[in-house]
């Protein structure tokens, strides 16, 4: 027998027995995986109970993944003393406002939008005694959450002064309709207005429901819930299917872990459209969308008696970017605002806390000027 013969005849025989081992060896890491998967999901599970907020580091861990829907499943209940604390925020309806006591003589300031804005104003109760704070926030808002929050308060008809508060790292999501959309670790089921331009107008679709009850109705019954599914796919800018929907790969630890890596992805390339290393695109939606909010807002709170101020939050390590794409609208209509960056400069850590917030003291500051600001616009002068 040659050479060449001897090997074809020695291949034929080794080949089904390499093929065999590989087949061999894939099914073992096929049942070490599955064995690992139900191992975490057991040693690990999540606690059942939604009102846990604070489960230990690995399970949270292996928790991160779960579609929305799953979550959300897992933390609410109808029962509002059973439910996850977090699905009871941000609702508007019924709007929820945290008014504080004054003195009669005092003027009323309205702050509308994140737990940024919310430290400010109680920044505004610590440093003044001529204006009283009054509070519309929900955990996270972006702009057109606090727009329309103020649509449907206008300043409770007895603000001297109303603050609509912007944010670097959430403009992005002022195109989407609710927080469960864009907040995937920690999805929050409060929905938002939806605005958009037609013809250079500012219009709105209103979210599919508007109140806990109304979420806990359309969340419990699969045709209600398919419709909002629509809504969100239709009017939601950030949106994913993949992301939202509950399936039978929620079981699965590892999928879950692969989801994250995917949804972080996904969030990370929406925000790039908006925002990337060189500032805000001026020609996307989201710019022109809250250009034209705060360009509504000024009109109706003047229209109002209400003096309009923007509260720009420059986020640590975001420049000013946020100032420059929004400052043309508030000096074409001679709106008087408050940017961070001025007393807060966004490359400085020594501001901002661990969790983004700015310190005490920065908000001190921040609630000073504020003053400053609203005095001035009251005796007909308005920042440039």
């Amino acid at each position: 027998m040659n050479q060449l013969n001897s090997f074809i005849f020695n291949s034929d025989k080794t080949t089904p027995r390499r093929l065999g081992a590989a087949l061999h060896v894939a099914a073992w890491v096929l049942i070490s995986l599955v064995a690992i998967d139900v191992s975490i999901n057991l040693l690990l599970a999540y606690p059942s109970d939604p009102k846990v907020t604070s489960p230990s580091r690995l399970r949270l861990y292996f928790e991160y993944g779960r579609s929305t829907e799953g979550q959300l499943a897992r933390m609410t209940r109808a029962d509002r003393s059973q439910t996850a604390p977090i699905t009871l925020s941000g609702w508007y309806d019924p709007l929820k406002v945290e008014e504080f006591s004054s003195k009669s003589q005092n003027s009323i300031v309205t702050f509308y939008g994140m737990s940024h804005a919310v430290r400010l104003g109680y920044a505004l109760g610590r440093t003044s005694d001529r204006y009283t704070p009054r509070i519309v926030g929900a955990p996270g808002a972006p702009s057109n959450w606090s727009y329309g929050a103020y649509l449907r308060d206008r300043g409770g008809g007895k603000s001297r002064a109303a603050v609509l508060a912007f944010m670097s790292q959430t403009l992005p999501m002022i195109t989407t309709l609710s927080a469960m959309t864009w907040s995937f670790d920690l999805p929050m089921p409060y929905t938002e207005d939806r605005f958009y331009l037609e013809h250079a107008v500012l219009q709105v679709i209103h979210p599919p429901y508007s109140s806990f009850e109304q979420y806990v109705e359309a969340f419990s019954h699969p045709e209600k819930w398919s419709a909002v599914r629509g809504v969100f796919a239709t009017d939601d800018s950030m949106y994913n299917s993949f992301i939202s929907r509950a399936n039978i790969l929620d079981h699965s630890s590892l999928i879950r872990l692969l989801r994250r890596a995917y949804a972080q992805r996904f969030l990370r390339n929406a925000r790039k459209a908006v925002l990337d290393g060189t500032g805000f695109q001026p020609n996307s939606e989201q710019i022109k969308v809250a250009r034209a909010i705060i360009h509504d807002f000024a009109r109706l709170a003047r229209s109002d008696g209400v003096i309009p101020v923007i509260f720009l939050v420059n986020n640590f390590g975001y420049s000013d970017y946020l100032f420059q794409a929004l400052s043309p609208v508030l000096r074409e209509d001679h709106i008087p605002y408050l940017s961070s960056h001025t007393i807060a400069p966004p490359g400085d850590p020594r501001s901002y806390l661990p969790d983004s917030h700015f310190t005490d003291e920065v908000d001190d500051k921040f609630a000073r000027a504020l003053v400053s600001i609203i005095e001035a616009s009251q005796s007909g002068y308005a920042p440039d």
